[in-house]
């Protein structure tokens, strides 16, 4: 099975599983040799989602009948395409992955924590943390952030606009000047229903409290397929938050292109 290298979600393993048992991972670049049943029917590929949990793909393919067997994964937004291949492309992939021996695993399947609660009111998301004292300050701004992600990966500009405080400024600056205001940002959002394939996955981070005001910044990519292919688009943001009845809102957004 060959993973060659690719722009989307190039952070994050896969997991090949057979029934339900995980035999192995696999990164970016790498290849691994795998021993299956011979009345093995489908293969399953785990792709884990930006904020907890996974998604699945699989492939129905009659290993009976076929003593060797070449797969290559390639990204897709929701998670891979498993394309059966012959000796000779597996030849020349062989030349672009490096070998990688099998690995048994064992992984949680559940989301973790931070993954959205169902939301309180329809189009407004809520997390888990986000409104939960209990949880601690810098878990509910975490939660907060994880609000915005799931929001912005469901294309929907009413439930990523419903984050933003009333008097929000949101500065891109890929664009000439601010959006303000809640009618602004609700406009910057409207075009996310025409970019159904768009997502983002956050990097590294680092959060701080002052009070009822906190920060979290750090980088994040967008991953989108245009014209077939899978681009990425690194970028550094901030976001600040107040905490308004209990609830972090986002008061200032910045987020700015990283130069490759």
């Amino acid at each position: 099975m060959f993973r060659p290298t690719a722009f989307i979600a190039q952070e994050w393993a896969y997991y090949i599983l057979v029934g339900e048992r995980v035999i192995t991972d696999l990164n970016s670049g790498e290849r691994v040799t795998l021993q299956v049943p011979a009345e093995t029917r489908t293969l399953v590929v785990h792709c884990p989602k930006a904020m907890g949990g996974y998604e699945a793909s699989r492939i129905d393919y009659d290993f009976r009948a076929n003593a060797a067997a070449y797969f290559v994964l390639s990204s897709r937004p929701e998670c891979v395409n498993i394309q059966p291949v012959d000796a000779k492309a597996a030849a020349a992939l062989m030349r672009q992955t490096r070998e990688r021996a099998a690995r048994p695993l064992a992984y949680d399947p559940a989301p973790r924590a931070t993954e959205l609660a169902p939301a309180s009111a329809p189009g407004v998301p809520v997390a888990s943390a986000a409104s939960n004292p209990a949880a601690g300050p810098a878990a509910s701004v975490a939660a907060a952030t994880a609000a915005w992600v799931d929001a912005f990966n469901s294309r929907d500009p009413t439930r990523i606009s419903a984050l933003y405080d009333a008097e929000a400024v949101l500065s891109d600056t890929t664009e000439s000047k601010p959006r303000i205001g809640a009618a602004a940002i609700a406009d910057y959002y409207r075009s996310a229903s025409q970019r159904p394939t768009q997502r983002v996955a956050l990097g590294e981070r680092n959060i701080r409290i002052f009070g009822d005001t906190a920060i979290d910044s750090g980088t994040y990519n967008f991953f989108e397929m245009r014209d077939g292919q899978a681009t990425l688009a690194p970028a550094r943001y901030t976001l600040v938050y107040r905490n308004r009845g209990g609830r972090w809102l986002i008061v200032d957004h910045q987020s700015a292109p990283i130069s490759r």
